[in-house]
């Protein structure tokens, strides 16, 4: 989700659609709008994912997390503990 333009982000959720059998579930980890800064990937907000699986899809799950990154960019690029984040769940109904 994070590394889509608008755009582009509606082709994947379409073509997760048409690969997906019904009852088939989705989970997914994107860089979350908390994590401040400009550094690695777009951010994505809550809304964002809500308005993307809005059709075809009931959301199961939209819980903030941290990534893991490597050692060196832990401190000096991300939040402290890691960057902010979505773990998502999706069913395709």
């Amino acid at each position: 989700m994070h590394v889509f333009s608008d755009t582009d982000r509606r082709r994947y959720v379409e073509g997760l659609a048409s690969v997906l059998k019904p009852g088939g579930r989705l989970f997914l980890l994107c860089f979350s709008d908390d994590e401040p800064g400009t550094h690695g990937p777009r951010r994505v907000s809550r809304q964002e994912i809500q308005d993307a699986f809005a059709e075809c899809w009931k959301v199961e799950l939209i819980e903030p997390i941290r990534f893991e990154v490597r050692p060196d960019l832990k401190e000096s690029t991300f939040t402290p503990g890691g960057p902010n984040a979505w773990l998502v769940v999706v069913r395709r109904v």
